[in-house]
């Protein structure tokens, strides 16, 4: 049997290596159409080669292996001259640096809050995404609304989110957020599902209660999420999304559809802002979000919060 070569591109903070091993091409049922997908390629960030103090904007990103999306779905990357810094002080979840973001007081939205951008991984119809999260001792959640997004998510295709109703045709995406004045941790996402106006949302939970995103503390969340295959045109209902709560699964739902195409995922997706989509969402006070040790790969051995990479 013929085999093909996979490559694999880990990118590190500051080297980058590449290998190639092969691999049996693609079986039909991880397609969405006639067209297999190319193999995905892990990548990662831990923030280490900017020089501290610095914005870490989008250029710092592609210097480290992140590239931005463009077509549909892209979006314009907001937030990252202004409001990012490479912190060498605070202490990061490993090595010495961490990236850190500023929410402003009484703003709300990526134009004003956060940051945002979407970057481009190969297509693939399942993805983990992982990264380590911490937000300040005095962070707002909201003024008399509540809600927020936090980190990166995972988008496929035209990335239908902000209130549009997803056909199967204009893609789909899933992020974790706050919400509530507590500040409860949960996975929102875009699929042809959902029935309101915005997207649905499932709310992390550990031993029965739900879980509160913690102040001052670094904890992970990793995202699994698995594209519907499609047969004739029609959305099969075995899409999946699964969030991982430091290393322990916190939310799941299965039987989703997402597409009636062959959009894959496509894009890990940094969107993280206060809102959310009038002031009453804006915090109450400056707050920060540090992230640190970003990881997104098809295989779930690669994830070592997950399996520990042994």
């Amino acid at each position: 049997m013929k085999t093909k070569t996979k490559t694999v591109l880990l990118v590190g903070t500051a080297t980058a290596l590449l290998a190639t091993f092969n691999l049996a091409p693609q079986a039909t049922a991880e397609r969405t159409g006639d067209k297999p997908r190319p193999a995905a390629a892990p990548q990662q960030n831990g923030f280490e080669r900017p020089a501290a103090g610095n914005p870490y904007t989008v250029s710092e990103w592609a210097a480290d292996g992140w590239d931005l999306a463009d077509g549909p779905g892209g979006g314009t990357p907001q937030g990252w001259d202004t409001r990012t810094s490479i912190d060498g002080e605070t202490p990061a979840h490993s090595g010495a640096k961490s990236l850190r973001v500023f929410y402003p007081e009484g703003q709300i939205g990526p134009e004003n809050s956060g940051a945002l951008a979407p970057f481009r991984v190969p297509e693939s119809r399942e993805y983990y995404l992982s990264f380590w999260v911490k937000f300040s001792d005095d962070f707002s959640w909201g003024t008399t609304q509540f809600a927020g997004k936090v980190g990166i998510g995972l988008s496929g295709g035209g990335a239908c989110s902000g209130g549009e109703q997803c056909d199967g045709t204009n893609g789909f995406s899933s992020r974790p957020i706050w919400t509530k004045s507590s500040g409860t941790a949960a996975v929102y996402y875009y699929s042809m599902e959902h029935e309101g106006e915005y997207g649905d949302h499932v709310v992390l939970r550990k031993d029965g209660a739900d879980i509160q995103w913690p102040k001052g503390e670094w904890v992970n969340v990793v995202q699994r999420l698995k594209v519907n295959t499609v047969t004739d045109g029609q959305a099969n209902p075995d899409g999946e999304l699964e969030i991982f709560y430091n290393g322990e699964s916190a939310a799941e739902k299965t039987g989703l559809r997402f597409v009636t195409n062959d959009d894959q995922i496509d894009k890990a997706h940094f969107s993280s802002f206060a809102g959310g989509g009038t002031p009453e969402f804006a915090p109450a006070d400056d707050g920060y979000i540090w992230y640190d040790d970003v990881k997104v790969s098809t295989d779930r051995a690669d994830i070592c919060e997950l399996s520990s990479c042994s």
